[in-house]
């Protein structure tokens, strides 16, 4: 598989369930052995029917059980090449102190508002909801892509695992990050695939604001904000509380908070489509920085804010276009508000409401000019 061939050396893959619970080609596997994967423990639970009585792939299921066994120390080490190099990661308090819950928290929102909208439809009708009526309020409220998770989330509500594409997703991004090193999901679900985007999408726009309200904090002299009430018509929304927040109006072009000295690492979501040997693949790719860990440990710390310089005050990064090469970037500081998910879940108010619509904006695009050779 040309993907693997052409990744680090010291690349990880993610394997989701469905690439080893449907017909993998053994060129791919071999591919695969050639590098460290990993398994969630939401995947695992999913792959035990597999693992205990194989129904494809039975030479596959047979090599992942010896390095499972060998992880516990069930057996020794083969010194066979060949054999994958595949562990079961568990949660630790590492993940814990770099935000690991409040991402999960985050992704599973979409799936949560089937349910929730179904109660509330059946106690406003008195009786349960026919399936056009359910889509309907849905969609009114969340638009196709939450539309989609939303229904998701009512046909895996009973089910024990249902967080487990968002849990893989979470644990790869934290890896990425964590230990610097380039990082591949491998699924054959496009919820996956969805489910990445909107958590690069969080990412990207949260350490800007990290980086931005450092700024802010260090010399306040140095940027442009107004101060201005948040009831205004330029805050159709507004998740601030009190009379005031300062607010920076700029553009991409002039807008690049991002530090000048970083350490790179790729985060790619790699979606399967098709069956062997013609299996076409989906690339997405998110370039991140180390650096994030910061913004990540800052989220976990005062349970979802951006920053912890500006006396509990939040600075957040919204994007509307402008022209396809330059979109208008508008940069608030102020005391956000908190929503209280469920019994205890408090998700901050900017968070909450972008992932529950799609609106994400490009916010650098850059267009390649036709060479005078054609090429």
């Amino acid at each position: 598989m040309k993907a693997v061939g052409s990744s680090l050396r010291d690349a990880t893959f993610f394997l989701d369930t469905n690439v080893l619970t449907k017909k993998l080609d053994p060129e791919v596997w071999n591919a695969l052995c050639s590098r460290r994967m990993l398994i969630t423990p939401g995947v695992f639970k999913e792959l035990l029917p597999w693992l205990r009585k194989p129904f494809c792939n039975p030479a596959i299921r047979d090599s992942v059980v010896h390095a499972l066994r060998v992880q516990v120390g069930l057996e020794r080490m083969s010194q066979d090449s060949t054999l994958p190099k595949i562990d079961v990661l568990l949660v630790d308090d590492e993940h814990r102190r770099h935000a690991y819950q409040y991402y999960l928290n985050l992704l599973a929102l979409r799936k949560a508002m089937g349910p929730w909208a179904f109660a509330v439809l059946t106690k406003r009708l008195g009786r349960d909801p026919t399936q056009d009526e359910l889509v309907a309020e849905l969609q009114r409220n969340l638009g196709e892509r939450a539309l989609h998770m939303a229904m998701k989330g009512i046909a895996a509500n009973s089910l024990p695992n249902k967080l487990a594409d968002e849990e893989l997703v979470v644990l790869a991004m934290l890896t990425a990050i964590l230990k610097g090193s380039e990082v591949f999901i491998l699924t054959r679900d496009q919820d996956v695939l969805e489910q990445y985007f909107k958590l690069t999408c969080h990412i990207k726009e949260h350490y800007r604001a990290t980086l931005v309200a450092e700024k802010y904090a260090s010399n306040p002299s140095a940027m442009d904000f107004r101060e201005i009430c948040p009831t205004t018509a330029e805050l159709q929304t507004s998740p601030f509380e009190g009379p005031s927040v300062l607010q920076l109006r700029t553009t991409d072009a002039e807008f690049n908070p991002l530090r000048p000295e970083h350490h790179f690492v790729n985060f790619y979501c790699l979606l399967l489509g098709g069956e062997s040997p013609n299996l076409k693949a989906t690339f997405a790719n998110f370039g991140a920085e180390t650096e994030i860990a910061q913004t990540l440990r800052i989220k976990a710390a005062t349970n979802g804010l951006d920053t912890d310089r500006l006396g509990g005050r939040n600075c957040i990064i919204e994007t509307s276009p402008l022209t396809p090469q330059n979109h208008e970037v508008l940069v608030t500081i102020g005391k956000e508000k908190k929503v209280t998910v469920g019994e205890e879940i408090e998700i901050i108010f900017s968070d909450l409401y972008n992932t529950l619509h799609s609106h994400e904006q490009h916010t650098n695009v850059l267009y390649h000019e036709p060479s005078s050779s054609g090429e």
